[in-house]
This record gives structure tokens, sequence and C-alpha cells, in this order.
């Protein structure tokens, strides 16, 4: 369904969201070093990252928005 929409040619702003559900400390430092790689060599494929940690749900949501 998403490769149908993507096909329309039409300017877009394609947004992704992620919530990753950390038991262990490791979990979260795996999510963060991906978004940090992403951050470093893709710089030019995204206009907006956002990465929250909530401690106290041990949960990480990263929402990234593609430019299309």
């Amino acid at each position: 369904m998403v490769d149908e929409l993507n096909s329309v040619p039409v300017r877009k702003t394609v947004k992704t969201t992620i919530e990753y559900d950390c038991k262990k400390p490791e979990k979260e430092d795996e999510v963060f070093d991906a978004v940090r790689d992403i951050v470093t060599n893709h710089l030019d494929d995204f206009s907006k990252i956002t990465y929250d940690l909530d401690p106290t749900r041990h949960t990480v949501k990263v929402e990234l928005n593609e430019q299309k």
C-alpha cells in the first residue's frame, strides 16, 4: 500500500515513526547509534529526525521525515 501511495507523482513528505521497547539501556544506546548514523551519513535525505527517550516506560520513539 505504501509503495502505491509513494508512486503518485506529486511532491510529498513521508513520515515514519517507530517506537522501540527497550528493556535494557544497551538497546536504547543501539537505537541512538542508528539515529546518529543516519544524521552522519544521510543528512541530505531527510528534513527532520527526532529521538524521544522515555526512561519511565523504557521506550524510544524515533520520527523521520523524508522529502520525496
